[in-house]
Parts: structure tokens; sequence; C-alpha cells
């Protein structure tokens, strides 16, 4: 008997399961008859049938506690609560999932971004699910409705009308054939939601957790590692030998003498000779470009308490990546000595010019700039490339030359596979071990010779 009652119960945890849906089906039916009542709205009998299929679970749930002679509880799913205690609201769960959350994030230091995107996240559930909504009312057809929702959303939507309901935004997105969020970004939605829903578990406020498990209506078709594409050989001899390029030479016949020079010239040459991230490059401090004893160059990604302000994405991100040698070649570190020179007493970025966004991203202007025209001057770009490409066509360059997994993670933070605990043993990241590697990084049919000399000028 205890095992027929644990399996009935595992059929009605499954949301698809036939023998559970032919249950609750049945059930609906035979109250609607006994109370004489008709429900022709779909959302209210998908609501009904969510209540019933929670009333079985409880009472599969009183029926073990019997069998086995536990009767420490009168009930288990709070919707059933005897004694009926005043019921706590979804607005109220909302606020005490940000309240723990925002201590967690000021104890492990997590950028004021990533906050306000997961608060943003839970405001959008705050007006979906509707802040006096019970708690204990939050079932699957609310989960699904929910889900609906995320599939209709536009993007960028905190950019559109704020005085715009969510029914009103999917109705634009609608009528003016908007672009919706994608597969992933409805997955974080989904993801912040169960981990709100988790509280209410964890409170005691559910019996359970609607959205455990739950997935965007439709699929990412794009793997993962295929939503940003390389550039190709001839778009990185293009690029770096076109018109800017060439109105940097000495001997230019039309100089480029614009304010924003320095970083346009180094910034894309620096991601296509190291790997390194666009932000990690633009909050590079003058002081983090060293040697070592051995007398490699590199740049000093590591966090230190001096940092004032840096960013890392990981903690694979906090690493020291050689100089390649074209980069010196072309003057980078004559660049920087002038950069020295010509610094404010207090600035201490190489780049200054770029200057920090509120959440401290200092590359934001330069990558929309690059995007929206800098490379399309140059090159022809595929839908999947963006100026974070550069990156990307550095992992095919040293796949190339059979570069080892140690090299991959120690300049570009990519992970190797079947990392043993020995591999971090010594100094694994020291740049001696791994500029050997960084000067093999080419493109075949780029010479950049004609740059030599020309950095310490930009």
């Amino acid at each position: 008997m205890i095992v027929d009652a644990e399996t009935e119960l595992q059929f009605l945890k499954d949301l698809d399961h036939p023998n559970a849906q032919e249950w609750i089906s049945k059930a609906v039916d035979r109250i609607l008859e006994e109370k004489g009542a008709v429900i022709e709205n779909k959302d209210q009998e998908a609501a009904f049938a969510g209540r019933m299929r929670r009333a079985l679970m409880e009472l599969g749930m009183r029926e073990l506690d019997r069998l086995n002679d536990h009767h420490d509880r009168s009930f288990h799913d709070p919707l059933f609560d005897p004694s009926i205690t005043p019921k706590v609201t979804f607005g109220d769960l909302a606020d005490i999932y940000w309240t723990e959350l925002k201590e967690s994030y000021k104890e492990n230091a997590v950028s004021d971004k990533r906050a306000d995107e997961v608060e943003s996240k839970i405001t959008f559930f705050r007006e979906a699910i509707g802040e006096g909504t019970p708690v204990s009312e939050i079932d699957d057809s609310v989960i699904q409705t929910l889900r609906s929702m995320l599939a209709q959303l536009p993007r960028y939507r905190n950019t559109l009308d704020a005085k715009l309901s969510i029914a009103e935004l999917i109705s634009l997105a609608e009528k003016k054939h908007l672009k919706v969020i994608g597969p992933v970004t409805q997955k974080e939605y989904l993801n912040c939601l169960r981990n709100i829903l988790k509280v209410a578990v964890r409170k005691g406020y559910l019996s359970h957790n609607p959205a455990e498990g739950l997935q965007p209506i439709k699929k990412d078709k794009i793997a993962a590692d295929k939503k940003r594409a390389p550039l190709d050989n001839d778009q990185i001899c293009s690029f770096f030998t076109g018109t800017f390029y060439q109105s940097c030479t000495p001997d230019a016949a039309k100089p480029y003498l614009k304010k924003d020079r320095a970083w346009r010239f180094w910034l894309p040459l620096i991601m296509a000779m190291s790997g390194a991230r666009p932000n990690e490059i633009t909050q590079l401090h003058m002081d983090d470009i060293k040697v070592t004893k051995a007398g490699t160059w590199y740049l000093d990604m590591l966090e230190t308490e001096d940092d004032d302000g840096k960013t890392f994405k990981t903690a694979s991100s906090r690493r020291r990546v050689p100089i390649h040698e074209e980069l010196i070649k072309i003057g980078f570190l004559d660049f920087v000595k002038v950069r020295k020179k010509q610094a404010k007493k207090e600035e201490k970025r190489l780049f200054w010019e770029l200057t920090p966004d509120k959440y401290g991203n200092t590359t934001k202007y330069a990558a929309r700039r690059f995007r929206e025209s800098f490379l399309p001057q140059e090159i022809i770009l595929t839908e999947r490339q963006t100026f974070y490409s550069f990156r990307h066509t550095v992992r095919d360059a040293l796949r190339r030359v059979d570069a080892p997994p140690e090299t991959l993670l120690a300049i570009a933070g990519w992970s190797p596979t079947g990392k043993a605990v020995s591999d971090d043993y010594g100094d694994p990241g020291n740049p001696d071990l791994h500029v050997k590697w960084v000067n093999k990084i080419s493109y075949p049919g780029l010479d950049l010779s004609f740059l030599y000399g020309v950095g310490a000028n930009v």
C-alpha cells in the first residue's frame, strides 16, 4: 500500500504523466458535476486543474502519513492549512528573496550591474504575477502563463515606454514585429523565478517548487560556443590594413587626429594578439604593464587592492598575459611611456579617455563605436560577428599552432577539459612559460610591418 501511494504521488508530480492527467480530469469533472458548475474560461479551467492536482497530492501525502504511522502534522501543502493563517503574498516573498540576495551580493562583491539585472527580473515577476497574489495560489497554470509571456516579451523592454504594462509591451512587439528575448534570456528569467520560489518552499509557503525543471518554450538552436563567430583571415587582413590604420602611418596623406585615436588604434590590436576581453584592456592601469625577471613583458590582469574599480568576468580572468612581439615592434611599450608622462597625477588607467559607465564598465562606448561604425567601415560582418570576435579569432590562431591547454587557460582564461589538481601547482600562469605561444599568434597574409614604430605617437 505504501509503494502504491508513493507511486501515485510520483505520477502526480510529473505534469505530463497520462495517469495523473486522467485522475485530475476525472476529479475536476466529478466536482463540477456535483456542484452543477461549468468553467468556460480556459485560464480558470487550468487554474482549477492545478488546484485539484495539489489537492490530490495532499491527500496522497496524508495517506502515506497514516500508513507510516506519522501523526506530527495535519497538512503538507500550505494551501490546505486548516489554521488559515494570514496569506503571504508574492510581493512579500519577492521582498524576502531580494533582501537575502542583496546581503549575499554585498558579502561576495557582486557587481552593481549584475544586481540591477536580477532586480529587473524580479520587478517583471512582481507585475506579471501580481504583488498581492497569495503565494499559495502559484501553481503550474500560473507558471505556464509566465512561460508563455516570456516567449512573447520584446527585447530591451526597459528602453521602451516605461508606462506600458507587460501585456501592452507584448502587444506592441506583435504589432511592430519587434524581436523577442531569446531562449537564453528566457532561461535566465525562469531561473530567477525558480530561485524565488525555492525560498517559498524553504519557508513552508509552498510544498514544492512548481518552476522546478522549467525550460523556455523555444529551445536555443545555437550552441553556447557558437554564439559569436570569429573573424576570418581575409577580414583580419582587411581591417588591420584598412583606411584607419593606413592613416596612422607617419607618411599618411590625411593622418587621423581625433581624440579616440589611442584606444581605437590599440584596442583591436591587443585583442587580436592576446585574446583579452575589451573591458580587460580598457581598464588596464599604466602600472599593469610589467616585465618578468627573464625579460618577458606582460599585461597584469591580476586583481589587487589598488585596482580601483576593476572588474573581472570569472576567476580565470585574473591572469598575466604576455605581450606579443608584434605589439612591441609597433610601439606599445613606448606608447605606455608616453602616456605615463602625459597623465595627470590622479590618472591610473592607460586609456583614460574612456569614461566608465555607472557599473564601472570602461568599454561600453568603445564597443558600440566599433560595432556600429569602425568595423563596418572596413569589413562586412556576418550576423554572429561582433567586436568580441577578435577574441574568438585568437583561439583559432592558437589552435593552428597546437598551443597546449594550460596556455589557453593562462593567457585567455579558456578552461581546458580534464584539468588535474596538480595543474595548479607551482606558477602555471607565469608569462615566461607562455610567451612563445603568444608570439605564434598570427594571421596568414597579415603584414603589420607598415605600423612598426608608430605606436608611440598614437
